[in-house]
């Protein structure tokens, strides 16, 4: 036992396990075990030392390949949600559905569709349409005279905006080394989180001079100007490599005769088989604007694309990540549809624009804590591998929780009570803060375990993560905690199996049961899955075993294409 985590009994070598080096080809002698690391490419200028990781090939098309310059080249209207409801003449809990229930369920199953697609025809058409669907379903949006119309809009906007969910990050791995794709990913991560709370305060001083419809249109716009700058400026990152770059090198360590001579006659097959095969030209900038470049060839056929995210929902990993990573978000969404029902009340009042205002404090919360986490996380492996006795395990990560356990309990607590006993507005919106503070540290955690736990399949992993959070039943554990306070109809507690239906209550069981009652449940339901983190920690190697003998989940996630 390492740390209080349980040795398998299975493996010698379990997945994700790996030794802790401070050297940054670690990862390199992992990948290329038992290869002589000169006889690679290396990187350029100050990281020469660095070996490249992923190996690129010497076609100039390859996107790792392309010049640094040409690799760096939500919740619109939740401030005015009352007078919407006044407007179409429904319930603040009808227009909660049409903003964020109907958005968030559409775009959980699109994500599968998304990602099987982008497998097989490449990223380019599959960015390009979503941006289409999310710049047809604004400009519906903006138009809308019903409330169907508007229902169907938020639909077209879910299914376009899926693809940001998860294809940022493979088209980051996609034209970035592995020691290049701290910043990309620490950036898109960022902006995943905090879009929530930069769009209200912009939002908010649109609508109260224009109207919400306007807040659609300047969205339009935005969407319209990206499938310009995404046609003109983003070439296809999905590449297929047909042959691996010298890979044949010396052998190191301790081998017979045979095996050596075995190992050289390889070696002269592959060069022979590279030299045979002529270096492509170089693409033309026309070329590179074609949308369609032909059925990329994978090992895994469509169905078992289709199926992999949902294999993904049923592995421990995915699972714990799921719940800890489904009901940060969840919450985020709570607080984001409530926002507006709390601050419009007397004692505060407070108009459209000022209650776009009330997102500045989580916006700078957050980026606080994508600034720590970087730091935090390598502090944390480095200490834990050093006191393992130089070993490195995923489930150090997540000691992180804990921050997250602490900060977002804090935040729900304080935001339920300062709210109820009605305190000054500085009050709830700290809290709220904090909340952001917790959420952003704790998310990055649940991301980066699944990602070290699932090296060899991290897209299908995250991807599982994605539609658990969005599509799966984080509200179960509600039925366990608190169910009988939250749900006052059998129809809620029928509604409690999938996450996406908070949006469908989250009004009405506000009104009922008052912002107290909810946010201790909320800071209780969130103490409670953060406390599941425990048994994760302690039988997460074993739970990488298991997962690695039964499912063979790795097994065929190395296709050819470069992902």
């Amino acid at each position: 036992m390492g740390l209080g985590i349980l040795e398998d009994n299975h493996l010698e070598h379990v997945p994700g396990t790996t030794l802790f080096r401070d050297d940054p080809n670690a990862v390199a002698e992992d990948v290329y075990q038992g290869i002589d690391l000169q006889s690679l490419k290396h990187a350029k200028g100050k990281n020469s030392h660095i070996v490249l990781v992923p190996q690129p090939s010497d076609d100039p098309n390859d996107p790792l390949n392309w010049s640094r310059v040409k690799k760096h080249t939500g919740p619109i209207v939740s401030a005015d949600i009352v007078t919407m409801a006044t407007e179409f003449d429904r319930s603040l809990q009808a227009i909660s559905r049409a903003l964020g229930s109907a958005l968030v369920l559409a775009l959980a199953f699109a994500t599968v569709v998304w990602s099987v697609l982008s497998v097989k025809l490449g990223k380019r058409p599959v960015f390009l349409a979503s941006t289409l669907l999310m710049f047809a379903g604004s400009m519906v949006a903006s138009y809308t005279k019903n409330y169907d119309m508007l229902l169907g809009s938020r639909i077209l906007q879910g299914i376009g905006q899926a693809v940001l969910e998860f294809l940022v990050g493979s088209s980051i791995a996609d034209i970035y080394f592995l020691h290049e794709r701290g910043v990309p990913v620490a950036l898109w991560n960022l902006a995943l989180l905090n879009g929530i709370n930069i769009t209200p305060p912009i939002s908010g001083q649109v609508i109260i001079h224009n109207g919400w419809r306007y807040a659609f249109k300047m969205f339009s716009i935005s969407a319209g100007l990206l499938f310009i700058l995404q046609f003109f400026l983003v070439p296809e990152t999905t590449y297929h490599r047909k042959v691996v770059p010298n890979l044949g090198g010396k052998k190191t360590g301790s081998m017979d005769k045979g095996s050596t001579e075995k190992v050289d006659s390889e070696k002269r097959v592959e060069e022979a088989r590279e030299d045979a095969i002529s270096v492509p030209h170089k693409k033309t900038y026309l070329e590179e604007l074609s949308v369609y470049n032909g059925v990329y060839p994978t090992k895994a056929s469509v169905p078992a694309l289709l199926v992999r995210p949902f294999i993904a929902c049923l592995t421990p990993v995915c699972l714990w990540a799921g719940l800890i990573y489904g009901v940060a978000i969840t919450w985020l969404v709570l607080i984001a549809t409530s926002v507006a029902q709390l601050f419009s009340a007397p004692p505060y009042n407070f108009e459209t624009d000022e209650i776009g205002l009330t997102y500045m404090s989580p916006f700078i919360c957050a980026f606080l804590a994508a600034l720590l986490c970087g730091p935090l996380t390598d502090y944390v492996a480095k200490r834990f591998s050093l006191a393992n006795r130089g070993t490195f395990e995923p489930e150090f990560r997540l000691v992180l929780v804990s921050f997250y356990a602490v900060f977002a309990c804090m935040g729900f607590f304080g935001w339920g009570i300062s709210a109820h006993v009605q305190d000054p507005w500085i009050g709830p919106v700290v809290f709220f803060g904090l909340v952001n503070f917790g959420v952003t540290i704790g998310c990055s955690a649940a991301i980066g375990y699944v990602v070290d736990s699932h090296r060899q399949s991290s897209d299908s992993a995250l991807g599982g993560v994605i539609f658990w959070l969005e599509a799966r039943g984080v509200l179960n554990v509600f039925c366990i905690v608190g169910g009988v306070t939250m749900f006052t109809t059998n129809a809620l507690a029928i509604c409690c199996r999938f996450s996406f239906i908070i949006t469908l209550f989250i009004n009405d069981w506000l009104e009922a049961r008052g912002v107290l009652n909810v946010f201790c449940i909320v800071g209780g339901v969130t103490m409670f899955t953060s406390l599941l983190t425990i048994p994760m920690y302690i039988y997460g190697k074993r739970a990488r075993s298991w997962i690695h003998r039964t499912l063979k989940f790795d097994d065929d996630e190395l296709t050819a294409v470069a992902h």
